[in-house]
């Protein structure tokens, strides 16, 4: 599977988890649950063999800006309990307990 496929994939699967659309996770809307969306779309795609660079290039944001997604993530997690949800969802879906 090519890069662009992956990320297709994972954005439709947060998309769909998470009820916000495809281009609102990639505008740059600040609400809780787009914010949320975004870490999910960030941390899937690490997890699923992306580089940071190569994220920041398709949602259209910094390297630095998703290396601070990636090392937060897990604090995110721990204050949303929405987010955990989501999380364990997707990653059920993808069949990566």
């Amino acid at each position: 599977m090519c890069k662009s496929e992956i990320f297709a994939e994972t954005i439709n699967l947060v998309s769909q988890e998470t009820e916000i659309p495809v281009n609102r996770i990639l505008s740059s809307d600040k609400d809780t649950e787009t914010v949320d969306a975004r870490y999910l779309l960030v941390r899937l795609l690490v997890e699923r063999g992306m580089y940071p660079s190569q994220i920041a290039l398709q949602i259209h944001k910094t390297k630095r800006a998703i290396n601070y997604m990636i090392s937060n993530f897990q604090e995110r997690m721990e204050g949303g309990k929405m987010l955990r949800i989501y999380w364990e969802n997707i990653k059920k879906s993808l069949g990566n307990n």
